[in-house]
């Protein structure tokens, strides 16, 4: 398995990104949340993820942008 992060596995679509917080589930583990849905796609990929940073919690850009960069990078060594 290739150690990439490709355009394929990237979570896009504004439908399911709704559909994911209205009807997914969640678990967490401070700081980190995670909300999963069991679904299907259509371009034949197994795991479709997408990273989000509270303003909230991280005043600003820079360290949300930061903190979205290292859990994307994690992603990517570990989707193993």
């Amino acid at each position: 398995m290739k150690h990439t992060y490709g355009k394929t596995e990237k979570l896009k679509s504004k439908i399911t990104i709704e559909k994911l917080f209205t009807e997914g589930k969640s678990v967490s583990a401070y700081p980190l949340r995670l909300v999963y849905l069991k679904t299907s796609f259509e371009d034949n990929v197994t795991i479709k993820a997408g990273v989000s940073v509270s303003k909230r919690n991280f005043k600003l850009a820079v360290d949300r942008n930061r903190i979205k960069r290292l859990l994307r990078e994690a992603y990517r060594l570990n989707k193993k």
